[in-house]
């Protein structure tokens, strides 16, 4: 029971909307891609997976990145900072997605990212601008 518990806690973190978080309408992105949800960390991070094969130009390109920059301000606005943990590969994945820590005194929700050995750098792009953004405001409060 425990374990569904955990991956409905993991989903809805990967699914849900911060309350702060307004999705820029201005781009030609949503023209391509309209049926995902671009809210949602989920979301932000399957774009850039495929984002070769949707042929985003550089506009588009910045245009995630400054949503995904924006999704993990509004949760840390919303008193729950986000940083994305990548594992998987050869040693496989642990058996929790989700979990906090304590970082710089703040709790902090961990989400891992679990990857194959073939697919371990698909997100680096997406994790890379989420935690930085994370990080620096964990830095600065």
């Amino acid at each position: 029971m425990g374990e569904i518990r955990i991956d409905a806690v993991y989903n809805n973190l990967l699914n849900r909307t911060p309350k702060n978080f307004k999705i820029d309408e201005a781009s030609e992105l949503e023209n391509k891609i309209s049926s995902l949800n671009l809210n949602s960390i989920g979301g932000l991070d399957i774009i850039y997976q495929f984002k070769d094969k949707l042929k985003l130009n550089a506009t588009e390109i910045n245009w995630l990145n400054k949503q995904t920059d924006q999704i993990a301000l509004a949760f840390y606005l919303e008193g729950n900072p986000i940083l994305i943990r990548k594992v998987g590969g050869v040693d496989g994945c642990p058996d929790e997605n989700v979990y906090t820590e304590i970082i710089k005194e703040k709790k902090v929700t961990i989400l891992n990212f679990c990857f194959s050995c073939l697919d371990f750098t698909r997100s680096d792009q997406f994790i890379q601008i989420f935690n930085n953004r994370t990080n620096s405001l964990l830095n600065r409060f």
